[in-house]
């Protein structure tokens, strides 16, 4: 470690999808979220503790060798939009606590560095724009909300990133496609927004569902207008939208999940209506700025649908998304923008074209997971392992994958994945079994970067978060991987990026000819990714997946 070196952490301590990030001289050491150590969905109501402490350690520093801890809200403004007293943001408002956040029995008795409070969506578009390489950008940030906005449209630049326009709460539109997966009967606190994209290309878009762009923002047309404010908004506005829903789109009734095809073209015309508005947002955005470039960012921006259309309407001619883009992204953007505060001749940030910044564990730690639960695995070099696990693919099995390091975000990319062969519809149904998913959903492709143009109509994208067309002369050749509509969500890997990977597309070719793996998260229903060797055994012996590769290690299913 040099003495010249700037260390800098960010955090995203809200209620859900807490995480961390540690950058030097602004370039990205580690991203994690909280989640992957606590095994709680997106951490609902958790700090950040584990998730900074390994980054801390994996970087082989402390907490006092920090220049400044980035926050990625500014909690004084949230108070303030929410109507709280003095007395009531200490205590119902207390997520900021340094007790909660930097706790001694963890951290020790260490003075605190500078903790910066970052506005939310500017660390959103910090996460995008700093980690995009582009030398100028517009930015469109879309959630649930901010402190006090919803969506904001923003302009970057090396001298920093100007909100050029942000739009109320009340006609969110995170919020929007939130209460329209609570009408279908989807939502949970885990949020499910995803299942709401998955089902909406079964049907056809022939409701007005309310949200529109106007010359004045977003609207949600037809719907009453909020009488309230602060923390009694969002329950108003989901009031009124299920309401106003339940008189406009088949079948008039809210929640009934066990008769969810009814749903379909309501589902469709939601999508089509988030597509649209976002569409009118970016006509706004690319005549205020004239950028070639746009950042996308905020919860809304990990609809892989909306972003296709994004890509394939080509406002902008280069689109990037970071694969941590809801929440749990704001860690990164709160410390780039620390970095930039405290150390700005110190920032020099480098580009994000991988999402594998998570934890790795070493063979050791892998063989004692093993023995510890009765399991032989066979030691390989790296060749014999692809080769072979290339092998059980191709012969219709399934494939637990845990090599490296972990991914950030909620895709799996080739860190902590599940595999299988896209050549028979068979192993969607499998790997839906196995991760007790509805069997309606879709499961998306990895396939070589240098390949993904034979297969797909779209634009590449490292971190499968931009939705593709599936080229007509080839869909029958990967029928595992292609939704009812013909589209795809797919991952081009680079050689670069994840070599190990990229050997096994590889070598999976080479046993069938196609360059493309069914992937999906080496998790089940519920939890979130598999993180440590122990998690990977335990979910391989709870499940029917036939065989587990993990590290060095070759392991099959115990007769």
């Amino acid at each position: 470690m040099s003495e010249q070196d700037v260390w800098v952490a960010g955090l995203n301590h809200g209620a859900h999808d807490s995480s961390a990030a540690l950058l030097r001289n602004g370039q990205l050491v580690a991203v994690v979220e909280q989640e992957r150590f606590s095994r709680r969905k997106r951490a609902m109501d958790q700090p950040p503790v584990e998730a900074l402490e390994w980054c801390l350690n994996h970087a082989g520093i402390t907490l006092s060798d920090l220049s400044a801890i980035g926050l990625g809200s500014d909690h004084d403004v949230l108070a303030q939009w929410l109507g709280l007293t003095p007395e009531e943001r200490r205590t119902e408002l207390d997520l900021d606590n340094p007790e909660r956040l930097f706790p001694k029995s963890v951290f020790g008795a260490s003075e605190l560095p500078p903790v910066v409070p970052v506005r939310h969506h500017l660390a959103h578009a910090a996460s995008a724009y700093w980690a995009s390489g582009y030398e100028e950008s517009a930015v469109l940030v879309i959630d649930n909300r901010g402190e006090d906005e919803s969506t904001t449209l923003a302009y970057a630049t090396p001298d920093g990133i100007e909100t050029l326009e942000s739009y109320p709460i009340e006609h969110s539109l995170g919020l929007f496609y939130r209460i329209a997966t609570q009408y279908v009967g989807l939502y949970t606190k885990d949020g499910n927004a995803g299942k709401l994209m998955g089902l909406a290309s079964y049907g056809k878009p022939l409701y007005e569902v309310g949200l529109s762009h106007t010359p004045d923002g977003p609207r949600w047309k037809g719907v009453p207008s909020a009488t309230t404010t602060g923390r009694a908004l969002p329950p108003e506005r989901t009031r009124q939208l299920l309401a106003f829903l339940e008189e406009q789109a088949f079948p008039y009734t809210v929640g009934l999940k066990d008769d969810i095809f009814s749903y379909i073209d309501f589902a469709a015309s939601v999508q089509t209506a988030l597509e649209d508005t976002i569409l009118g947002l970016l006509r706004d955005l690319k005549e205020r700025t004239g950028s070639a470039n746009l950042c996308l960012a905020g919860g809304v921006a990990l609809n892989c649908t909306a972003n296709g259309r994004i890509a394939k309407e080509a406002l902008f001619d280069n689109v990037y998304i970071q694969p941590m883009a809801h929440d749990a992204g704001c860690a990164l953007g709160a410390a780039y923008e620390a970095t930039r505060e405290v150390a700005p001749q110190s920032f020099r940030p480098d580009v994000m074209d991988h999402a594998l910044w998570g934890p790795e564990y070493g063979d050791d730690e892998i063989l004692a997971a093993l023995d510890s639960r009765g399991l032989r695995g066979e030691r390989l070099t790296p060749d014999e392992l692809v080769s072979q696990v290339a092998s059980v693919i191709a012969q219709g099995g399934i494939v637990a994958w845990h090599q490296g390091r972990a991914e950030a975000g909620p895709r799996a990319l080739g860190g902590r994945s599940l595999l299988g062969d896209p050549r028979h519809r068979s192993t969607l149904v499998r790997l839906n079994t196995i991760k007790k998913r509805e069997m309606w959903r879709p499961l998306a492709p990895s396939v070589l970067a240098d390949s993904y143009e034979k297969y797909f109509d779209g634009t590449p994208n490292p971190f499968m978060i931009m939705a593709a067309e599936v080229r007509p002369e080839v869909r029958s050749l990967i029928p595992a991987v292609v939704h009812v509509d013909g589209s795809a969500r797919p991952q081009a890997v680079t050689r670069e990026a994840n070599p190990r990977y990229a050997a096994l597309l590889e070598a999976f070719a080479r046993e069938s000819g196609i360059p493309i793996l069914v992937n999906t998260s080496f998790n089940t229903a519920g939890m979130p990714l598999v993180n440590r060797p122990e998690e990977s055994v335990d979910t391989f012996l709870d499940t029917d997946i036939d065989v587990l590769a993990i590290g060095s290690f070759l392991v099959r299913r115990p007769q």
